[in-house]
């Protein structure tokens, strides 16, 4: 893919509107119709269309390794950020008296997974924000030697704070704890290394570029052997008829194992078109751009007498939040100037990406100043 200055051009739905919403949804790469229609054609094919989408899959699991800084065979594709964590979960023994470490202001769907455990007599350690953060040493101080899992967001999705994972994954593992990293809202956007991490999982459908229904799952091969998917699909075995019959299945050794059955190749597809657009860019370029756009966002929210939430956090995604009474009459308003943000919960919310500009940043401030805030 050749790759213009101007981004925009690349995404049909960018000159609709001033669009800052990208840690809800992504928007679509204009090419992404060939690499769909790619996949119709070769589905159309039947069963002589499957080793061509075998080759995009391997070529989309190799540019994800890249992309994160690992090895291709420790790449797994499953169906969302959840489903990873409902696996990196359901793979260890959990026994009563156990506990699972998150941090308060986490995506619900990892209260609901808590909120499963206890029942099960494991409990939730749920470390309260400090000054409008999280702190990693807060995160840290809550594991003890039953802590089997600690988990935790890259970015938080509430208002962009960065946490340091690999740092929280060192402490963790001197207890002998786990750590799960929820990278939905980082990768693609900053610059990800997976390596020397336990779990990573992201959907795609958002800075990555992607569709709905693929996620990326990282699992290292330094995991205890001990550690075994809740399930068995054919595709996480290394012999699909193995000699000895189906008792005598063996797993692959590596995150393969935590694949089901038939992939997704639809999205795998899309995907693939959309790793080569960010790796020719380049994850350093892209947050990079991300980061300015965001502080552009920060001091104009200053300048506006605005309040931005995550208060002590220094680092941040590309994500800028405040809080206000007002959230649901701003998108509304905004939405009627052809400016989409995310409004829910009290906060209102900005996730500028590769496709925005310094003028969209501008725009919305001034939007925003003309409503009295």
């Amino acid at each position: 893919m050749s790759v213009p200055r101007d981004f925009r051009s690349l995404f049909p739905a960018a000159a609709m509107g001033v669009y800052l919403n990208s840690a809800a949804e992504g928007l679509f790469l204009g090419s992404h119709v060939d690499a769909m229609q790619g996949y119709a054609s070769l589905k159309g094919r039947g069963s002589n269309g499957r080793l061509a989408l075998a080759t995009i899959e391997n070529e989309a699991r190799g540019l994800t390794a890249t992309l994160l800084g690992v090895e291709g065979h420790d790449i797994a594709f499953l169906a969302s950020t959840s489903r990873g964590m409902d696996v990196a979960l359901r793979s260890i023994g959990w026994q009563p008296g156990d506990n699972v470490v998150f941090g308060d202001g986490e995506f619900p769907t990892v209260g609901f997974a808590g909120a499963l455990l206890v029942a099960r007599g494991v409990e939730q350690r749920v470390v309260a924000v400090n000054g409008g953060a999280l702190s990693e040493a807060d995160i840290v101080a809550a594991i003890d030697e039953r802590t089997r899992l600690v988990v935790v967001s890259l970015v938080s999705y509430k208002h962009g704070q960065l946490l340091d994972v690999h740092w929280i994954t060192e402490r963790a593992h001197e207890r002998g704890a786990l750590v799960f990293v929820d990278a939905v809202q980082a990768l693609g956007a900053v610059e990800v290394s997976a390596k020397g991490l336990d779990f990573l999982s992201a959907g795609t459908f958002k800075w990555m570029l992607g569709s709905h229904g693929v996620s990326i799952f990282y699992a290292s091969p330094t995991l205890p052997i001990t550690l075994l998917p809740p399930y068995v699909g054919y595709r996480g075995v290394s012999e699909l008829f193995p000699a000895g019959g189906a008792s005598a299945y063996e797993l692959w050794p590596d995150a393969r194992r935590f694949e089901e059955g038939m992939p997704n190749h639809l999205g795998i597809c899309v995907l693939a078109n959309s790793l080569r657009f960010l790796l020719e860019i380049g994850a350093a370029k892209i947050e990079e751009r991300n980061l300015a756009l965001v502080a552009r966002m920060r001091d104009g929210l200053d300048r506006l007498g605005i309040p931005i939430l995550g208060g002590a956090a220094t680092a941040t995604g590309s994500i800028v939040a405040f809080e206000t009474e007002r959230f649901a009459e701003i998108e509304q308003r905004l939405e009627q100037h052809g400016t989409t943000v995310w409004a829910r919960e009290g906060r209102v919310r900005i996730s500028p990406h590769i496709y925005n500009t310094t003028q969209d940043i501008d725009t919305v401030l001034e939007q925003l100043g003309e409503f009295g805030l």
